[in-house]
C-alpha cells in the first residue's frame, strides 16, 4: 500500500489538536481585547460628559425659566397706566407709589467675571381672587372689611381674607390707598374681619376730593421686590449670582423674607415700551420699541404698555469634554461691552455655558383700580 493511502493515524490527530496557541496569538488577542476594552470605556466616559453636560443645561434652563414665569405673572398682575396708592412710612407721613417701580442697574455686579449690575424690579402682587369690600367707615384705628361670603367648604375659602405678610389695598376705582395691620379678628356680631391698623390712620390717606367709603374693594397685597444677588465663592464652590423675591414691609420696603427663584442668574433685565396711538402694538419696531427707561417715580406714563424681561442664566458647573472644561466665547446681551475688567479687556471664559431668556408681558389697563 503507497504512502498517500494509508489511513490517517488517529493519535497524531489528537496531538495536533492539543497543541493549542502560540505565544504570538495570545498577544495578538489581548492587544484586540485590551483595545476592545478602551473603545468601550471611551465611548462610556463620553456618554457620561454628555450626560452631565445636558443636565446642566436641562437645569439652568429650567430653573431660569420657572423664575421667568413667576416675574411674568407677578409683573402682569400689577399692571401699570393707572393711578398710585397712598400709604403711611414708618414716620407717619403720607406717601405714593405706583404699582411698578424699576431700578435701572448701572455698574458692575462684580468684577471681572459676573457682569453688570442687574435691574431691580418692586410691585404690588395681588390676590385678587379672595377680593374683599370695605364694610364700615375708615377710622383711625381699625379696617372692617366683609369675610369670603362663599360657603366654607368651597376650595380656597379664607374666612378672614388675609393671610400673614398680607396688607390691604382698598380702592374705589379712581383711588387707592395700602394700609398694612397687625392685628386681625372675626367680628362675629357685625359679621366682618376687622383689621388692626395701629399707628395707621387710613382718614390720614385719603383723598378729600374723592373718598373711599363703604362698598369699596378691597384685596390682599404683597409688596415684593425681584434683583440678583451676589454670592461669594466658598470652599470648592464658585462665585454665583441669584434671583431672588423679597417680600417688603409697606412702611419701610424693608425686606421681611427673601426666597430664591433661580439660582446662577448672572444678570436680571426688565425693558419698556409704550403704546401712545393705543393700536395694541408697541411704537416703533424691533429693538428702538424698548427702552431701559421705566417706571422710576410716582407717576407712570399711561401710555406705558409692555415690559420684556430678560434673564441671563449659566450652568451650575463648567461644561467638559475628553480635554477638560470646554472653553466657550458665548457673549450674552449683557456682557457685549459691559462685562470688563478694570484694564477694559474681557475676563476670560470660564467654561459655564450661558443662555438667555426673555418673554413679554402685557401691562396696560391691569393696575389695581381696574381690577
Amino acid at each position: 500500500m503507497r504512502r498517500h493511502q494509508c489511513p490517517p493515524d488517529p493519535v497524531a490527530r489528537v496531538r495536533r489538536s492539543e497543541r493549542g496557541l502560540t505565544l504570538i496569538e495570545l498577544l495578538i488577542g489581548a492587544a484586540l481585547g485590551v483595545l476592545m476594552l478602551a473603545a468601550a470605556a471611551a465611548v462610556l466616559l463620553a456618554a457620561g460628559r454628555m450626560q452631565r453636560n445636558q443636565q446642566l443645561l436641562s437645569d439652568a434652563n429650567e430653573e431660569a425659566r420657572t423664575a421667568l414665569r413667576h416675574v411674568a405673572r407677578a409683573m402682569s398682575s400689577a399692571g401699570a397706566g393707572g393711578g398710585v396708592f397712598s400709604f403711611m412710612d414708618a414716620t407717619g407721613a403720607r406717601q405714593q407709589r405706583p404699582a411698578v417701580l424699576f431700578t435701572n442697574g448701572a455698574v458692575a455686579l462684580h468684577e471681572p467675571t459676573m457682569p453688570q449690575k442687574p435691574d431691580s424690579l418692586t410691585l404690588l402682587r395681588y390676590a385678587a381672587d379672595r377680593r374683599s369690600v370695605l364694610v364700615g367707615a375708615l377710622t383711625p384705628h381699625v379696617l372692617s372689611v366683609a369675610p369670603d361670603g362663599r360657603q366654607p367648604t368651597t376650595p380656597g375659602v379664607q374666612r378672614d381674607v388675609f393671610l400673614n405678610g398680607e396688607s390691604a389695598l382698598v380702592t374705589n376705582f379712581q383711588r387707592a390707598m395700602l394700609v398694612t395691620f397687625t392685628r386681625k379678628t372675626l367680628n362675629g356680631a357685625l359679621r366682618s374681619v376687622d383689621l388692626d391698623v395701629g399707628a395707621n390712620d387710613p382718614t390720614a390717606l385719603q383723598d378729600s376730593q374723592i373718598p373711599i367709603e363703604p362698598g369699596a374693594t378691597v384685596f390682599p397685597v404683597q409688596v415684593i421686590r425681584y434683583r440678583v444677588v451676589y454670592v461669594p465663592p466658598a470652599g470648592t464652590a464658585a462665585e454665583r449670582a441669584d434671583l431672588v423675591m423679597e417680600t417688603l414691609d409697606p412702611r419701610t420696603l424693608a425686606p421681611l423674607q427673601q426666597t430664591v427663584l433661580a439660582r446662577n442668574v448672572e444678570d436680571f433685565q426688565v425693558q419698556w415700551a409704550y403704546d401712545r396711538n393705543d393700536d395694541g402694538v408697541a411704537d416703533g419696531s424691533g429693538a428702538n420699541a424698548y427702552t431701559d427707561e421705566g417706571p422710576t417715580g410716582p407717576v407712570l406714563d399711561p401710555g406705558l404698555s409692555f415690559a420684556r424681561v430678560s434673564l441671563s442664566a449659566r450652568t451650575s458647573n463648567t461644561l467638559v469634554n475628553d480635554k477638560g472644561a470646554f472653553v466657550t466665547n458665548e457673549d450674552t446681551p449683557f456682557e457685549r461691552g459691559i462685562d470688563l475688567d478694570s484694564a477694559g479687556t474681557r475676563p476670560p471664559s470660564s467654561g459655564y455655558r450661558r443662555r438667555v431668556l426673555s418673554t413679554v408681558v402685557l401691562l396696560k389697563n391691569l393696575v389695581a383700580p381696574r381690577i
